[in-house]
């Protein structure tokens, strides 16, 4: 079944900070306010993609074009740099379908039909939730480093600079129903050191949730 816009969802995705994030919720106002995603063409996921859906998927993240850009900024909402605390600068919201065409647009060479119809098979019929969070001016990375080190001791574990998003609540629920991810992963983001740094080159973190997609209608989601 290919997506298209007879079947349409808003999500609406709130973040919110714990009281061991040496950030004040005030920071966080106008990224609330600012949560709802744009109107974007999905379908109903209690039907696993057919192998026809699969290879359309492939065969349009394979054009790299204007076209494969287009249809993924439907799945992106970005938000504006905040007055104060961390930048939540991006939020992806991938179907099934979205993710076969994001995963093969970034392997667009040696990557075959077969290995896309692979890995989609391999993880599932699965939505995945991405959120970009960035250290800024006023949420530095010794903010990070005491936001990893307050949550360590209340979670009574090892955390490294990079892990501070455990501060972080993600909540993603739909008339009420919370939904729970099956796998939570982080990948640090990391830049050029310049002068004025004393060594640690972290950026920030993509924070990615993978629910699976049966359970989830075509609806508001929050």
């Amino acid at each position: 079944m290919r997506e298209n816009n007879h079947a349409r969802f808003v999500a609406d995705t709130i973040l919110l900070m714990t009281g061991l994030a040496a950030i004040r919720l005030r920071a966080l106002v106008a990224f609330l306010l600012a949560m709802l995603i744009a109107v974007q063409p999905l379908f109903a996921f209690s039907t696993p993609l057919s192998e026809e859906a699969i290879r359309e998927a492939y065969f349009l993240g394979q054009r790299n074009d204007q076209k494969t850009s287009d249809f993924l900024k439907l799945y992106t909402h970005s938000f504006p740099l905040p007055d104060k605390g961390p930048y939540i600068s991006e939020i992806h919201l991938l179907t099934p379908y979205a993710q076969i065409v994001s995963e093969s647009s970034r392997h667009s060479v040696g990557y075959s039909a077969q290995q896309a119809a692979a890995d989609y098979h391999g993880r599932g019929h699965t939505l995945l939730l991405q959120v970009r969070i960035e250290l800024t001016l006023t949420y530095t990375y010794d903010d990070a480093v005491r936001t990893a080190n307050d949550t360590a001791a209340e979670l009574n574990r090892q955390l490294y600079p990079e892990d501070f998003w455990h501060a972080f609540q993600f909540k993603f629920s739909q008339e009420e129903k919370m939904f729970e991810p099956r796998a939570i992963l982080a990948d640090p983001i990391e830049g050029a050191a310049s002068p004025s740094d004393r060594g640690p080159t972290l950026r920030g973190t993509i924070v990615s949730l993978e629910f699976e997609a049966e359970p989830v209608e075509p609806g508001i989601v929050h």
